[in-house]
């Protein structure tokens, strides 16, 4: 079972501002990964069906995998997970994390995944990159499908002081728009051009996700690949320095309550090598063609965990569609449902959820302080 040991939070939180309120209502703890993990490392896609969920989650030891795991549609799982495996992997000395899922309708599972080639002369140094597969039984299996965006290995900067990065792209998720004609990838440029760094996204036509990307840069929508992507929201400072300050790892889905697609962000600032975690940010877009359209950034987490996601439960929702209310998750732990409302008001009210390291402890049972 998922459920975990501890006690949860007793009273609703709700945060508002811009025109969108939040609400988290305690709910009892559970996990993705079970005793498999730790924690899960970076987004899990999760499919929930009329009688069953499948979630992929990620672990970063010895390097980047992912495992598999059937269960129902409330996130209950009596099975272990099991380690996905590439058939076909033309670097499989190279970490990858699966961290998008897109069912083709009446087709295959496609997946899109975070890599991270280790730099040399850096001992904790990785350049990352966004890559394809391909499943035919459901995510047991995958087939490589080449490379959806990298960085070459001669713009890696070895003066980085992140503690992590050395340029490239990762940190993703990814969902079709409404009409089901694009597949939108969302994603962290670590860039070696301050002004390309942040969170961007590129965009993959539904009837072929294997042709070359449309990446969002400075003159729209893009194939052309020497030009650097745009960010939605600038760094304000740059992945170089031990304490960078801005948006990464972003977790969109649909959500019905709204009729809109909201982006869950991390931030770091004020870090010393370690990407700590600020807070935890929710925006809102109603077109995904438009980038330019997303709602400035509502504070809704004050610290917390990398990876923030909504997961509903309902039937053709997951990680990419809420319904009413949803599970929300941090690097894999859940305690609360989270749901999405619009107000009249625009001005910023009520105080975001907040969970420290010893009450994660307390709610998860852990038994290791974890690195945020």
């Amino acid at each position: 079972m998922s459920v975990v040991t501890g006690e949860a939070a007793t009273a609703d939180i709700v945060v508002s501002g811009g025109g969108l309120r939040v609400c988290f209502r305690p709910a009892p703890p559970l996990t993705l990964h079970g005793d498999s993990c730790w924690r899960t490392d970076g987004n899990s896609p999760v499919l929930i069906g009329r009688d069953s969920a499948v979630a992929f989650f990620s672990r970063y030891d010895p390097i980047g995998h992912t495992l598999r795991r059937v269960g129902r549609p409330d996130l209950q799982f009596d099975a272990p997970p099991v380690p996905v495996r590439f058939l076909d992997d033309p670097e499989p000395g190279i970490g990858k994390w699966i961290e998008a899922v897109w069912q083709e309708p009446g087709g295959a599972l496609h997946g899109w995944f975070h890599a991270e080639t280790p730099v040399a002369g850096a001992s904790k140094l990785f350049l990352p990159h966004m890559g394809r597969a391909v499943s035919g039984d459901d995510g047991l299996t995958w087939r490589h499908r080449g490379d959806l965006l990298r960085l070459p290995i001669d713009r890696t900067d070895l003066s980085w002081r992140n503690g992590f990065f050395a340029g490239g792209y990762g940190d993703l998720s990814a969902l079709p728009d409404r009409e089901g004609r694009w597949i939108y990838v969302f994603f962290s440029s670590y860039h070696p051009d301050e002004k390309a760094q942040g969170v961007t996204v590129l965009r993959l036509p539904a009837a072929d996700p294997s042709t070359a990307p449309a990446l969002w840069t400075e003159e729209g929508w893009s194939t052309d690949g020497r030009r650097p992507p745009r960010p939605l929201w600038p760094m304000r400072r740059g992945w170089r320095h031990a304490d960078p300050d801005g948006f990464w790892g972003p977790a969109v889905h649909y959500n019905r309550a709204l009729g809109a697609f909201v982006m869950l962000l991390n931030r770091t600032a004020g870090g010393t090598g370690d990407l700590v975690q600020e807070g935890i940010y929710a925006s809102v877009n109603r077109d995904l063609s438009d980038p330019e359209a997303w709602s400035a950034p509502l504070r809704i987490g004050r610290g917390g965990a990398w990876y923030p996601q909504a997961i509903g439960l309902e039937e053709g929702c997951g990680d990419a569609e809420v319904g009413t209310a949803g599970r929300f998750f941090m690097a894999g732990f859940s305690a609360w449902t989270i749901e999405f409302s619009r107000v009249a008001d625009e001005a910023k009210t009520g105080q975001p959820l907040a969970c420290t390291v010893p009450q994660f402890a307390a709610l998860f049972g852990a038994d290791r302080r974890c690195p945020w």
